[in-house]
């Protein structure tokens, strides 16, 4: 039989045998999609498609064209291969995410009330090895992610491209937990409760298709301000661009007076122009905010700051402006200012005790701290990380001496709703912000979560109201903020109903969840040689581990739950959803495998770091893995879409750094799961799902690089591993605003070069 391919794409290298692949192929590339629904907008590339998804959304009962000849019962659902559920669950995934989840009621006890949180003390188990004989799943639920059933048969990608068409794009909002890719075998736990969700979404119903976020584009836009004079006034009336935060040549003056009063810790005080400091400070707002939002943007009165505030805010809007001169010498005013005023009112014993829970002072101070460690953290140098770590007991101190969990009156009035919630949020960001710096450098959290019983952060909309008749009618349509241990409780299965959450409300439960990670790994690790010592135990599973896998669960299902959900970094809903999804894959790959004790961040040499992370850590195949490398996998798979150096360039800018460090264990995880599986003769052999994980990594990769084939892919078993971590390092290798970025994508590259060689 003849290989020749005479019909040739002129868009690229690919050949075709026959003259109708060429065309289908070609559409690929213009984006044709000829065959449209006549029952929905969708349209599609070919008519097959369009054929599966009428027999699929539109008319579910009918017999689909397949090689069944039995009608399925509900304990033997029908089998779909993996663009089929794809396309199935496009139109509709909460319906499909539901149904996948519980599957038949004949297979699932009824919930247990005896599910507890994992006790800090608790053994972190490793993965459970598969058998070598077929596989009979427990009785247990299938994860969110899970899709449908899957019938015999891997997965070849032969229409990788089709698959690609119904990948989501960042601007439709849906649940992390929706994976492209096969269903995994239940683990043991309780179902997760059913929802009524027709509450949750408006006006939509179950079957109404989830709509695009209403914008994409940037909330803040990139005017300038005019350069007038230093003793210009502005008047109140004069337009200026939105997002812009402008500073008076009278509160430079004032900034400078105050400055005076420090000459014992800045003898020689100098500012920038107020043209710069406005640049600064619109820089905070348009880059930082978003991403913490501890500040009333819509009542931030420049005037009213106090000094350290001012200029922590403005070295950490510098680093957004591109402008690294001007944040490094006001980062070296505002932390001596800072200190010395901390020294001043907090540590002199001159002043009678206060109530640190409405003092201003105190918390301004708080957030100066916050600030001048998020401008430290991420360098090796200018200025150096270590001040970051160092400033982490003084933000404790503050942090406490307020009480943990004291909050100012609120007396039903809008300003005093603003400031108890400025208080609350400041307080739960700080604690995130100690995890952050649990995760980069492996060093104990000087907060636990569990001290904090406050209330979770309000909506976004609550937060951003610009007048109070519109925070009063948000106000009304919210059902109210859980408190923090409530909603933990209920995630661990500890009461029936499961929290809802707002956007900041979920990123700090994330972060919660990945605290007791952390714990349960430092104090399940066994006295074993360093050779082993990041290895998983050969422990078969626990119940602390199933009980934290099913809080992550439960977690997806209120992420989906929340309206303002989506993974959109530009959604006018802002990013904390987007980077909380980032976090979900995180505390996936960590019950797989301690990446923070062998990754060595603080040691900043990407060849150090890359050699740790192949000598010093290992995964065991199972499930548990498994799926973490799904995770991992779909990851990638939306830049893969839209392209890795458009991504790169234009895109992971606007991303919060901890996607920086998720992306690097993603990628260290899912090289270390496809060297374990593409080994020859693998023992045990490789399951089902497995094999379409692999099969769809492979697509992947020759998606991008053009003119590699399969084969050569699978010669050895590291040379995949390679190819997909130099993906991954694509994604930071551009002109990063922060050290750590850039020092990430090189770890990944050294990664490479170690599996290469």
């Amino acid at each position: 039989m003849s290989n020749s391919k005479p019909h040739q794409c002129h868009r690229c290298p690919r050949a075709f045998a026959r003259l109708e692949h060429l065309q289908r192929h070609d559409r690929s590339h213009t984006k044709e999609k000829p065959y449209i629904c006549d029952q929905c907008p969708k349209a599609f590339t070919r008519k097959d498609l369009l054929g599966r998804h009428e027999r699929l959304s539109h008319n579910p009962d009918a017999s689909p064209a397949s090689n069944q000849t039995h009608t399925p019962s509900p304990a033997n659902p029908p089998t779909l291969n993996g663009l089929e559920s794809l396309a199935s669950v496009g139109a509709n995934h909460t319906q499909s995410n539901r149904s996948a989840l519980h599957g038949s009621d004949e297979h699932f006890p009824a919930l247990s009330p005896a599910i507890q949180r994992p006790m800090l003390g608790a053994h972190l188990a490793s993965t459970e090895t598969p058998s070598t004989g077929p596989r009979t799943p427990s009785p247990g639920p299938d994860f969110g992610y899970a899709l449908s059933g899957f019938g015999p048969g891997s997965y070849h990608g032969h229409d990788f491209t089709s698959f690609l068409d119904t990948v989501p794009l960042p601007n439709h909002p849906f649940s992390p937990a929706y994976q492209p890719l096969p269903l995994f075998p239940p683990l043991n736990f309780s179902p997760v409760p059913d929802y009524d969700r027709s509450s949750d979404r408006g006006t939509l119903t179950e079957n109404t298709p989830s709509t695009p976020s209403s914008s994409v584009l940037p909330r803040h836009g990139a005017q300038l301000p005019s350069l007038q004079p230093e003793g210009y006034h502005i008047s109140p009336k004069t337009r200026q661009p939105t997002g812009f935060v402008p500073v008076t040549a009278q509160c430079r003056e004032k900034l400078l007076d105050m400055l005076s009063d420090y000459a014992n810790v800045v003898p020689d005080p100098s500012l920038p122009s107020r043209h710069a400091l406005s640049r600064c400070l619109t820089g905070y707002v348009t880059g930082f905010h978003d991403h913490y939002p501890i500040l009333h943007i819509p009542t931030l009165d420049v005037d009213s700051m106090t000094l350290p505030l001012f200029l922590s805010m403005a070295a950490l809007g510098a680093r957004y402006c591109r402008e690294p001169n001007t944040s490094m010498h006001l980062y070296q005013i505002a932390k001596p200012v800072t200190l010395e005023h901390v020294r001043r009112v907090f540590q002199s014993g001159k002043l009678p005790p206060i109530n640190a829970a409405d003092d201003i002072d105190t918390l301004e101070t708080l957030q100066s701290l916050l600030y001048l460690t998020s401008v430290s953290l991420w360098f090796i140098n200018n200025p150096p990380y270590h001040e970051a770590l160092s400033l982490r007991s003084l933000m404790e101190m503050l942090i406490r001496k307020g009480g943990l969990n004291r909050l100012p009156e609120h007396d039903g009035t809008w300003r005093s709703w603003i400031r108890q919630e400025c208080v609350k949020r400041t307080k739960l960001i700080v604690l995130c912000f100690f995890n952050i710096q649990t995760i980069v450098f492996d060093v104990p959290p000087v907060i636990l979560t569990e001290d904090f019983t406050i209330e979770l952060p309000c909506t976004e909309k609550e937060w951003q109201a610009s007048r109070a008749d519109l925070w009063q009618a948000e106000r009304l349509k919210s059902p109210g903020e859980p408190k923090f241990q409530d909603a933990l409780s209920a995630l661990f299965g500890q009461t029936d109903n499961v929290e809802r959450f707002s956007s900041l409300g979920g990123y700090v439960l994330i972060h919660a969840i990945l605290q007791d990670i952390w714990l349960m790994t430092k104090a399940g690790r066994l006295p074993v040689s360093r050779r082993n010592r990041f290895t998983p135990s050969s422990m078969t599973s626990t119940p602390e581990l199933v009980h934290v896998e099913q809080a992550l669960e439960r977690w997806c299902q209120c992420w989906e739950r929340n309206q303002d959900s989506s993974i959109d970094p530009l959604s006018p809903n802002g990013p904390l959803s987007f980077t909380s999804a980032a976090l979900l894959r995180l505390a996936y790959i960590r019950l797989n495998a301690d990446c923070g004790s062998a990754r060595q961040l603080q040691t900043w040499d990407p060849v150090q770091i890359a050699t740790s992370l192949r000598e010093n850590l290992s995964v065991r195949r199972g499930d548990r893995l498994t799926r973490a490398a799904l995770h991992c996998a779909h990851a990638l798979s939306t830049p893969v879409k839209l392209g890795i150096s458009f991504v790169a360039h234009s895109q992971v800018a606007l991303w919060s750094n901890q996607h920086a460090l998720c992306s690097l264990e993603c990628a260290v995880l899912l090289a270390k799961w496809l060297e374990a599986i593409t080994v020859s003769d693998p023992d045990p052999r490789l399951t089902e799902q497995e094999i379409r994980l692999r099969d769809f990594v492979l697509e992947m990769v020759m998606e991008v690089q053009h003119g590699v084939s399969r084969e050569w892919l699978l010669a050895t078993n590291t040379r995949l591993s390679a190819a997909v971590t130099r993906l991954w390092a694509r994604l930071f290798t551009a002109d990063y605003i922060w050290e750590m970025v850039s020092l990430i994508g090189r770890s990944l590259n050294s990664y490479a070069d170690l599996l290469e060689q």
